[in-house]
């Protein structure tokens, strides 16, 4: 049985992912007419058609979507065939491609990187920091080996596991009339008086789970894009927020006017933790990292 080369399904897998043979030629550093060529001699051995050409545009039969993504699977299976070669006299012999969120990075891998570095000297670390979607995804696309974020989150087929819990605190001006203290009903809220970081940012999603809203206008229409936006705001009374204790442990809030309330963690909470591929074959090096997170000791 002649079987297609790995070259010819990660020609197939670019073109899927740039929809465009010029694009996807430079993405895997060919010609366009090797990748065309390829491409071609591919649908010749599985007797298929995968790919419906025009001048203007580059289609998916639907049996080239289910191909394009068996072949993904299978590169992403013989990189780890790799990789597991490549360490199996020394599982530190290869970098870590380790991600972490925007709502973590700045509290908490300064000390974590430190800790690594400590149990494995001769580990090379590469971090990467983005939203959890973009992580999730990377870490399915064998882009990342590990990601610090904070759950609960849907990662489909992808490995979490919660390292500990952290409660929430209500952030608002020391001199603000936005709060009537209702047993935390963020309903009593003035309109647009809930201050949030922008779609796509999982502490947006947590902090409303924990808000229980039943009125949408409470949320405010501006969208920050990061912590330290939400708290000047917050220190300019256009609204309140909520934070995380890392966060209020940063130090992060003094010299403002802004005052906090812990608020109930049973109800606001996010669980941080990691992200990894199943069946990695460096998942026991990669289970040995998160076990180097430190569990912080709350201030009562």
């Amino acid at each position: 049985m002649h079987l297609p080369p790995i070259r010819q399904l990660q020609y197939l897998i670019a073109l899927q992912e740039t929809q465009h043979f010029g694009n996807a030629a430079k993405l895997v550093n060919v010609t366009q007419s090797t990748l065309s060529t390829g491409i071609k001699e591919l649908e010749s051995s599985l007797g298929v058609t995968l790919v419906e050409r025009t001048n203007k545009s580059v289609a998916f039969t639907e049996l080239g979507k289910q191909i394009a993504e068996r072949s993904r699977q299978i590169i992403l299976q013989t990189q780890d065939l790799v990789d597991n070669a490549r360490s199996l006299s020394d599982p530190t012999s290869l970098p870590v491609r380790l991600g972490v969120i925007p709502t973590i990075a700045p509290y908490l891998i300064s000390q974590y990187v430190m800790a690594i570095g400590q149990e494995h000297e001769s580990l090379k670390l590469y971090i990467r920091e983005d939203t959890t979607a973009n992580l999730i995804q990377e870490l399915f696309d064998n882009k990342l080996d590990l990601a610090l974020l904070a759950l609960p989150y849907d990662a489909g087929q992808i490995q979490t596991q919660v390292i500990y819990r952290e409660g929430m605190h209500l952030a608002y001006h020391r001199k603000t009339r936005l709060l009537k203290h209702s047993d935390h009903d963020f309903d009593a809220l003035p309109d647009e008086s809930l201050l949030l970081l922008d779609d796509g940012h999982c502490l947006r999603d947590h902090a409303l789970a924990g808000c229980r809203l039943k009125n949408q206008k409470k949320i405010h229409t501006f969208g920050a894009n990061s912590l330290q936006m939400l708290l000047q705001m917050v220190d300019n009374d256009l609204g309140v927020t909520l934070i995380p204790d890392m966060v209020l442990q940063a130090g992060v809030l003094q010299g403002t006017q802004i005052a906090t309330e812990r608020l109930p963690t049973e109800r606001f909470y996010r669980d941080i933790g990691f992200a990894w591929r199943k069946g990695t074959s460096r998942e026991d090096l990669l289970l040995g990292m998160m076990a180097l997170l430190a569990v912080p000791k709350l201030e009562a």
